[in-house]
């Protein structure tokens, strides 16, 4: 496999092949190019968009919406601590616990009864 690379990048000319001799770094590098730049489209950017989205969901939570964990668990956001970076959802009752922001999932609903 070593003397196809060498071979192929061998770019001086007599040899008996009668081609340009240029083409045959082009024709290796191409493809690595073409494979890039479709793992950049297909995967890279769509990742970027993603994220940028849970991002400014994350910095929109407010007191009362509806939450649920990346662990499934549901509640309403009685507290946000931007400093920290937490939350405190009331998931029934008095049981109030204190998560990440990180930790949201998706947000719910708005719940303006519990202000």
């Amino acid at each position: 496999m070593l003397t196809h690379l060498v071979y192929a990048l061998d770019m001086g000319g007599g040899g008996g092949e009668g081609g340009d001799g240029g083409g045959g770094i082009l024709g290796l590098i191409l493809p690595f190019v073409i494979v890039i730049a479709i793992f950049y489209f297909l995967i890279i950017m769509p990742q970027r968009k993603k994220e940028k989205q849970k991002q400014a969901m994350l910095n929109a939570v407010t007191k009362g919406d509806r939450v649920v964990t990346i662990g499934g668990l549901k509640g309403t956001i009685v507290g946000v601590d931007d400093r920290e970076d937490s939350v405190t959802i009331r998931v029934s009752g008095d049981v109030k616990l204190e998560f990440l922001k990180s930790s949201i999932a998706q947000v719910i609903s708005k719940d303006r009864s519990a202000e």
